[in-house]
């Protein structure tokens, strides 16, 4: 028996949000690196910023996927909502491009992805605090 050939959009979907989350954890990094007391401060870093804006854009590129997948053009709006509250307008464009029985599954993995995305970048940022404790710093380096 031959398994059917694996799904090229469903192949790029998934490699985009792998990669969502390897920036997450890229950036939770770079941040605490590069900004050690900001999150005492309760600062927004530049760091932050640009990691924002690269996960919007991966999330666009996975929209633009599914989209084209679905056969279904997005009007300018939605792009437009997206960018300025995704949390809303994402699981809005699921509830209108998914058949109803159907909608429930993408809408939360959504918002499962946005948890995974903080909870990576949380990792991030504690590993490298844990790199720059002073207990873990060896002497003599």
């Amino acid at each position: 028996m031959n398994a059917p050939p694996p799904d090229p959009a469903a192949q790029r979907k998934a490699a985009t949000l792998v990669t969502m989350l390897g920036v997450a954890l890229v950036f939770g990094v770079l941040n605490v690196a590069l900004h050690p007391d900001a999150m005492q401060a309760n600062a927004i870093t530049g760091t932050q910023v640009v990691a924002n804006v690269v996960l919007l854009l991966l999330g666009f590129r996975w929209l633009q996927i599914d989209s084209a997948q679905l056969d279904i053009r997005r009007p300018w709006w939605l792009n437009v909502g997206v960018v300025l509250l995704a949390i809303v307008f994402v699981p809005y464009y699921f509830y209108k491009t998914r058949p109803e029985g159907r909608r429930l599954r993408p809408i939360l993995g959504f918002f499962g992805v946005v948890l995974a995305v903080g909870v990576v970048s949380a990792i991030g940022s504690m590993l490298m605090m844990a790199m720059r404790s002073p207990a873990l710093a060896t002497p003599g380096l």
